[in-house]
């Protein structure tokens, strides 16, 4: 496997989402809020959840350990940078827990990563967000729900500030998109882009960093 809206939800025991995904269960003593039900990291199907609970870290571990190891074809738990970290691969599926002590108990971020072949993967990328040369996507993260979907994209790109300010305004305008606010400031190593075509909008904020320009693009596209 290559490497927010969110609905509180509490007293929940069980969550299914259809024969094609597994059951997660949390303990019914948890706050547990759905980061994304539908969820694409680069390019990769994901669910992803926060969980909140007064339980010591170890029996909150424990908790995901017993339901999942049994089931598991890698299974690896160990402490991590201060969390604790649990993964079981169960394919075609990769199940992630890494919960950390707080104050008053512990936070947990569960996730489930879909694995994909090649061709598969192919298939969901053809809707690539647009890069000038000589960049890279560092990351590309895409979620639905009812009303809108959601794209959050980070790139790396060796060319100047001025360079990829320009490429993205051109690109977005010669599409129909109207240019809402634009700030291009070269001194300060920073710009800014924010487009719209009718409800669907676009924000682009530019930033260098050793000869570096990164860029992080939010776009919202409704219906």
């Amino acid at each position: 496997m290559k490497s927010s809206l969110f609905v509180a939800l509490t007293l929940v025991s069980v969550f299914a989402y259809g024969k094609d995904w597994p059951n997660v269960e949390f303990p019914d003593t948890s706050e547990v809020e759905i980061v994304a039900d539908e969820m694409q990291y680069n390019g990769y199907p994901m669910k992803t959840w926060v969980v909140k609970d007064k339980r010591s870290l170890m029996v909150m571990a424990d908790f995901f350990k017993k339901q999942w190891q049994a089931d598991s074809e890698r299974f690896d738990a160990r402490m991590f940078n201060g969390d604790y970290v649990i993964n079981s691969l169960q394919p075609p599926y990769l199940l992630t827990a890494r919960i950390n002590q707080q104050y008053q108990g512990v936070v947990a971020y569960v996730g489930i990563t879909k694995n994909m072949d090649d061709t598969q993967l192919a298939k969901v990328n053809r809707d690539k967000f647009p890069k000038p040369s000589g960049t890279a996507v560092l990351s590309d993260i895409q979620s639905q729900d009812l009303y809108k979907q959601g794209r959050t994209v980070i790139l790396s790109s060796t060319q100047s500030l001025s360079s990829n300010y320009h490429y993205y305004r051109r690109h977005f305008q010669q599409r129909g998109w109207v240019e809402n606010s634009a700030i291009l400031d070269t001194k300060a190593g920073k710009a800014a882009l924010q487009m719209s075509q009718g409800t669907d909008s676009v924000d682009i904020s530019f930033d260098t960093k050793n000869s570096q320009v990164y860029i992080v693009a939010n776009q919202v596209t409704q219906g």
